[in-house]
């Protein structure tokens, strides 16, 4: 109810501003000279709903209706201009005509398709780097947890992992081209309508346009320090000119779990207990304990937007609601969205001027996926319930091993509620026809309070006396970027120039606090009064203060830019592009602060040469090649390169002195001036391509080598010259090589059945050089522990990011004991091997990914069917480790096939576990229908659809989903289990699903 009300006070101002925007529009239908009627179809008479029609000119205009039909106001001399996705652009000069019909030519090519490169726009036909685009029309359908999904698996080199799609709250991960760092983020930038460093969860799906990918570092440098990732520009909706448009679009979706564990019931538990002699502990029930902790969850979405104008402002505006549900009990996300966008000229058409303002809410409750993971290792004949309605409960077991998972969800609270705010101002100056000058400003406002409750009841907190645990945080950030630019466009004969210039400025500052407190004498407070327990103000000795803590923070960042670009082509058949940027920011060290970024790129037009002038087979033929140098800050944290003190223990270990708490500070991080930031030096090289007269076969194939250089890591430092035995500091070298390939096909196009087909590929090897320098030296560090002491991958000289390393499995003896293989290759006891004896096991980040998408039309009948498949990696299912070992009777259950292979050892990581990742998914399958609305004066189109996502996984990993993960993340040393790509862990466990939604859209 909290958030409805905030949402609705912040919003006011929205409908306020639609009102007036209306209201000021009175005359846009203005009486002129003539009326123009007709009609829109295609090249086989079929009609096109939503064809932009525009007297040239001007942005006056309407777009036709379902049928295809049209009418328009204008002046008899006007020229009209008809306009449509995927179609040649045609102009009619009225004089004096009442009717006309239009035919539009496919433009299978789109070679004049604009491309937002960053800064500016650009023809696709004169483009010099990598870039792909995806527009609205093609983007995934169904529900949407996370943007970043709506274009999974249809760009090459861009490798998305949705494998907690059910989780309301869960995000995806996705890379570019491979890893582009081992110690922080690899993930591309985000720029949000010219906001860089933007929140995807801010934007609502149905508000994007399109989402155009800059590849490689010639194409991306133009934003520097924050581009070795790569870069993901989002472009939103809005107004177009013509009367006013009403959109609605709305789904329901439901879940189901895709992959469920074969376990043991209880009549299997007891049998095995009785087969191996092993104590049964039988409490008489038959529980599936993964169904008393999943459900079938309902969510649903709805979006309203109207949009419109006349020649002089155009507007968009859009609410969004979403209220999704998670597979498990608890776990909800309620999301609502407001955004406006504006647009208007004035000063005689010189000035443009825009504003767009975006507000989102959310409330969210979490998923407990440790609950989730500790249903698979219930005993099967514990009940849920004890006769009298409590939790049955088993504190009497060794190590606290079967605490009941229903309790846990119930009884364990963790939410959080969301505000995020994004507001943009531009204003461009047309000095001349070819120089324009510009300023925006944009800023960002992030606010999250966030709390958690374990009851007093919650098997933990009774078995260790806390008496309740509750805990509070706030967090916020705030984004402020002031940008200028200066461009100057000139055809000049068959010289065509694009200059860019600007100056850019951010500043980020991040501050918060928290706190927490145990000993409640109820749970009625629950986290909203943390001043409720007792053991905050406990000064008695040896109490105790498990999760009692207060904390608050505050730290800064800035970034200072200068950059220019010059695009220039000779007759559109030689083309070049140069751009530069000079940047400086405060994260890295006093004596690096500054760095120089660039990118040069060429192109050459083959089939416009008069060599091929005629040709039949290459409608186009373009070469490209480029080299860009961009840089990578966003692993380091404000002050790293500073010497700081820090509580000791993160605030957490206090000492008692005379009657009171003290809290001991010491040195936390060594300061080093020479910190700077990751440099990647990038070469591509491509070829686009269109096959036949008709263009119905094109596409394009990209040839990349990435070298990334200087990477951050934490290394070992001389003590005593340095205070603290570690140093962030640059050692190291990376690379990326691969090859992309994306293809377009028009297999078939006649009156009543289109088929279109997209494939897209990519390859691409990652190696770590080095992880050391003259300065400091680095070594081979183990990462991803699936249980304490047992990790099982490694970042590594001569290996790619996070390769799986351990023992070598040899066999089995009769009794179910391990032998694995020694150095010398022999097969020999577990206590007989030592670390030399590992060895290098596989890659866990996929080498090859395919998407292919099949896109029908059939009368009034849509169908679309997306298959993604991942190739070329090991994967491990740690849950096996425990699950198929017998001597973890007494400490859960068991998959059914633990007795194929009868392990009766201690649980220990070798290539025993490690299996083929390798998947193909049908993805996504939808079938629409669109209602013939010929009749109607009001509806212009009804679409009803139905989406299947994630049907069907071929694979033959063990696990539930084989999509685990494409980044390293550097986890914390001291943590007892961490994750890591390829694997499935044991401790956390979300299960994916499968999702079917039903939808309708509806024009007005």
């Amino acid at each position: 109810m909290e958030i409805t009300t905030i949402y609705r006070e912040r919003t006011r101002w929205y409908f306020a501003a639609m009102f007036l925007v209306l209201l000021a529009s009175g005359g846009w239908a203005s009486a002129q000279s003539i009326t123009v009627a007709g009609a829109v179809t295609d090249d086989l008479g079929e009609t096109l709903p939503g064809v932009n029609i525009v007297v040239k000119g001007t942005t006056t205009g309407v777009t036709t209706e379902s049928n295809g039909k049209y009418s328009i106001t204008v002046d008899a001399a006007s020229t009209l201009v008809y306009s449509f996705l995927g179609f040649m652009p045609t102009e009619e000069v009225i004089n004096n005509r009442t009717v006309i019909n239009v035919v539009l030519t496919p433009d299978i090519q789109t070679l004049n398709e604009i491309v937002v490169v960053g800064y500016g726009t650009q023809k696709r036909e004169t483009i010099t780097g990598s870039i792909a685009s995806v527009k609205s029309a093609d983007f995934n359908a169904g529900q949407i947890n996370d943007p970043i999904t709506l274009i999974s698996g249809k760009v090459a080199g861009l490798a998305v992992s949705n494998s907690s799609r059910s989780d309301p709250n869960a995000t995806a991960d996705f890379s570019l081209r491979g890893p582009a760092t081992v110690e922080g983020n690899s993930r591309p930038l985000i720029v949000i309508d010219g906001i860089p460093g933007g929140d995807l969860q801010t934007i609502a799906p149905g508000d994007i346009a399109s989402i155009d990918v800059l590849k490689d570092g010639s194409a991306a440098a133009i934003y520097g320090s924050r581009a070795t990732a790569g870069v993901i520009l989002i472009t939103t909706k809005k107004g177009v000119a013509g009367k006013p448009k009403l959109n609605y679009t709305g789904y329901v979706t439901t879940d189901l779990v895709a992959k469920k564990y074969d376990m043991l019931n209880a009549a299997e538990y007891r049998a095995l207990g009785e087969e191996y002699g092993f104590a049964v502990d039988d409490a008489g029930a038959d529980t599936d304990w993964f169904d008393e902790v999943t459900r079938t969850p309902i969510s649903h979405s709805h979006n309203l937007s109207l949009s419109g104008g006349n020649d002089k402002t155009t507007y968009y505006a859009s609410l969004n609601y979403r209220d999704m549900q998670g597979i498990d009990l608890v776990a909800d996300r309620e999301f609502i969205n407001g955004t406006f966008r504006l647009t208007t000229k004035a000063l005689n058409d010189k000035l443009d001027f825009s504003l767009m303002l975006v507000n989102s809410f959310e409330n969210k409750t979490y998923a407990n996926y440790g609950a989730i993971a500790q249903s698979l290792n219930m005993n099967p004949t514990f009940p849920v319930r004890n006769p009298d309605g409590t939790f049955y409960q088993r504190p009497d077991i060794q190590f606290g091993l079967q605490w009941n998972p229903v309790a846990s969800t119930r009884q364990n609270y963790n939410s959080s509620k969301e505000k995020k705010f994004l507001s943009t101002l531009n204003a461009a100056y047309h000095l001349t026809s070819d120089l324009t000058a510009a300023v925006s400003y944009s800023m960002i406002r992030n606010d999250a309070l966030s709390g958690s409750y374990a009851s007093r009841e919650d098997f933990f907190q009774m078995r260790d006396g806390v008496g309740g645990l509750a805990s509070r945080a706030q967090a916020n950030m705030s984004s402020n970027v002031l940008e200028t630019t200066l461009n100057y466009s000139r055809n000049i004969g068959n010289h065509n120039i694009d200059v860019v210039g600007g100056y850019s400025y951010q500043n980020i500052f991040n501050e918060g606090f928290s706190g927490g407190n145990n000993n409640f004498s109820t749970d009625a407070f629950r986290y909203y009064n943390l001043g409720a327990g007792t053991a905050l103000n406990n000064l008695t000795p040896n109490f105790n203060r498990s999760g009692v803590f207060l904390s608050s923070y505050g730290d800064e960042r800035s970034l200072v830019a200068y950059f220019g670009r010059v695009i220039y082509d000779f007759q559109e058949k030689y083309l070049a592009s140069v751009s530069v940027r000079r940047e400086g920011a405060s994260v890295l060290g006093h004596d690096n602060k500054w760095g120089t970024f660039f990118g040069v790129s060429g192109g050459w037009v083959i089939s416009k040469e008069s060599f091929l002038e005629g040709s039949t087979l290459f409608t186009n033929l373009k070469l490209r090649a480029g080299y860009g140098v961009t840089g990578n800050q966003e692993s380091l944290s404000p002050y790293q390169s500073l010497a700081t003190i820090s509580p000791f223990g993160g605030g957490l270990q206090n000492g008692y002195y005379n009657g009171n708490w003290i809290q001991p500070y010491g040195p936390s991080i060594n300061a080093n001036p020479d910190l700077k930031w990751e440099t990647k030096k990038e070469f591509n090289a491509g070829i686009d391509f269109a096959f036949f007269e008709s263009g119905w076969l094109s596409g394009s194939l990209d040839y990349y080598n990435r070298r990334i250089e200087d990477l951050v890591g934490n290394y070992t430092a001389q003590v005593p010259s340095e205070v603290n035995p570690t140093i962030f500091a640059n050692a190291g070298e990376m690379v990326n090589e691969g090859f992309e390939l994306a293809l377009n096909a028009q297999v078939a196009r006649n009156n009543n059945f289109h088929w279109n087909v997209i494939l897209t590929g990519a390859y691409n090897r990652n190696e770590i050089k080095s992880v050391s320098s003259d300065q400091f030296f680095g070594t081979a560090h183990d990462i991803t522990r699936v249980t304490e002491g047992n990790t099982i991958q490694r970042l590594a000289p001569g290996q790619p990011v996070a390769v799986f390393y351990g023992r070598e499995f040899a066999g089995l003896t009769e009794d179910g004991q391990w032998l694995f293989r020694n150095k010398a290759g022999d097969a020999v006891p577990a206590a007989d091997i030592t670390i030399d004896d590992f060895t290098y096991l596989g890659n866990s980040i996929p080498k090859y990914s395919l998407g292919l998408t099949n896109t029908f039309n059939i009368g009034k009948f849509d169908a679309s069917i997306l298959l993604r498949g991942a190739f070329g990696f090991k994967a491990v299912n740690a849950k096996r480790m425990f699950h198929e070992n017998l001597t973890y009777y007494a400490r859960n259950n068991f998959f059914t096939s633990v007795t194929d292979d009868r392990v009766m050892d201690a649980p220990t990581f070798s290539s025993y576990y490690l299996e083929n990742g390798a998947y193909m998914k049908v993805d996504n399958i939808t079938v629409g229908y669109t209602l013939p609305m010929a009749n109607s004066n009001y509806v212009q189109s009804i679409r009803f659809y139905v989406t299947g996502a994630n049907l069907l996984t071929v694979t033959g990993f063990s696990g539930t989903d084989p999509e685990l993960g494409v980044n390293y993340y550097a986890a914390d040393p001291n943590a007892e289990t961490s994750d890591g790509p390829g694997v499935e862990s044991n401790y956390s466990y979300y299960p994916n699903t499968r999702s079917l939604t039903a939808g309708i859209s509806l024009s007005f």
